[in-house]
């Protein structure tokens, strides 16, 4: 199995953006004496540094929601460990004396065992009770890096507001003077630092669970499952009848599948998608995306972690007059094809095969 991709840490990233923040203010404020093609360029450096500083975010609030996912499972792990020792202490409680002493080792060996497990139990419970403690810690700090995400977002707003008019002047005469008040980035870097203050203090939170308690499924190339069961219609790179190449996966499926995201990612978009109804753009890496289309309703919003697992929509039940697709699609167990999910993946803006990512069975047959 491939091993997942290795990336920047989002504190890595997060100091990267606040440097181009503040380069992107100087530049902002030198454009003021210029003229409208300056202030322009200007602008766009602000703009770009903006967007890079979302990216960092989104980076951190994935680590957030994994570190909160991480310490929740690590709790119940222990409220169960914590259960099973005072169900075996009950049991124990109830066995005749002869058979409580019955151990292979001799009655001493029984003694310690039941020693051992009264032990446990309170251990485990008081260790369960200190990870959701943390979780919730860790879920309050993600709370407060989302609403400092969203403080960047408006900044990033704001610059596009500031550059219309601008634009607009470079198109009549890029020397005109105009009278220019640049905005200033110093709502966008107190965004970013209050946000970075939220992330390190959800990373820190808690102990650290058992090993019993895995991180949650990230991005692993070549190994993930497809977000929906069905039969493969349309591989990536085959065309279609108007003579289009395909930069996806077509998936016929039954109507009551609901797509799920195969790992913990960020919502880049959530909406229309041309041509395919509503869709979703899930951000697992920096620079990958994953595009699932075709569905009549949609459970996610942008700017949302979501976890690997969760149902990102509902697919879009195929009406009755495609004939031929319901009956060559037929889905897993024999069932009918209904719908059709529509999967795109794409690395640094471009579609790239979908097997570079997921365990895809040969042939057109069901997903495994």
């Amino acid at each position: 199995m491939a091993a997942p991709i290795a990336a920047e840490t989002a504190a890595a990233l997060i100091a990267k953006a606040d440097a181009a923040l503040a380069q992107a203010d100087r530049g902002l404020a030198a454009s003021a004496g210029g003229d409208a093609e300056r202030r322009l360029a200007a602008l766009d450096r602000a703009k770009t540094a903006a967007e890079q500083a979302l990216a960092a975010m989104r980076a951190g609030l994935r680590e957030a929601a994994s570190r909160e996912a991480q310490l929740s499972e690590g709790a119940e792990a222990a409220r169960d460990g914590s259960q099973l020792a005072l169900a075996l202490l009950a049991a124990r409680a109830r066995a005749p004396l002869a058979a409580q002493a019955a151990q292979p080792a001799g009655p001493l060996a029984a003694a310690r065992g039941a020693w051992l497990t009264a032990a446990l139990g309170p251990g485990r419970a008081a260790q369960a009770g200190d990870l959701a403690a943390a979780a919730d810690d860790a879920r309050r700090a993600e709370g407060q890096a989302r609403r400092a995400w969203a403080r960047m977002r408006a900044a990033r707003e704001d610059l596009d507001d500031a550059r219309r008019p601008i634009a607009a002047a470079a198109r009549r005469n890029p020397d005109v003077a105009l009278t220019f008040a640049p905005p200033r980035l110093r709502e966008a870097r107190a965004a970013l630092e209050a946000f970075a203050e939220a992330a390190a203090r959800a990373a820190a939170a808690g102990p650290d669970p058992a090993p019993s308690a895995p991180p949650p499924r990230g991005f692993v190339p070549g190994a993930l499952p497809l977000p929906a069961p069905g039969r493969i219609l349309a591989r990536y790179g085959e065309f279609d009848a108007f003579g289009q190449r395909n930069e996806g996966l077509e998936i016929g499926a039954p109507e009551w599948a609901r797509p799920r995201s195969p790992f913990l990612a960020s919502v880049r978009y959530a909406g229309p998608i041309g041509g395919r109804r509503l869709g979703v753009a899930l951000e697992p890496a920096p620079g990958r995306l994953l595009i699932l289309a075709g569905l009549a309703a949609i459970t996610v919003e942008a700017g949302e972690v979501v976890r690997a697992g969760q149902p990102v929509g509902q697919l879009a039940v195929i009406d009755a007059v495609g004939e031929e697709f319901l009956v060559e699609a037929p889905a897993e167990g024999g069932a009918l094809s209904r719908a059709m999910l529509y999967v795109e993946v794409r690395e640094d803006g471009a579609p790239v095969p979908p097997a570079n990512w997921f365990a895809l069975p040969q042939g057109r047959a069901g997903t495994p």
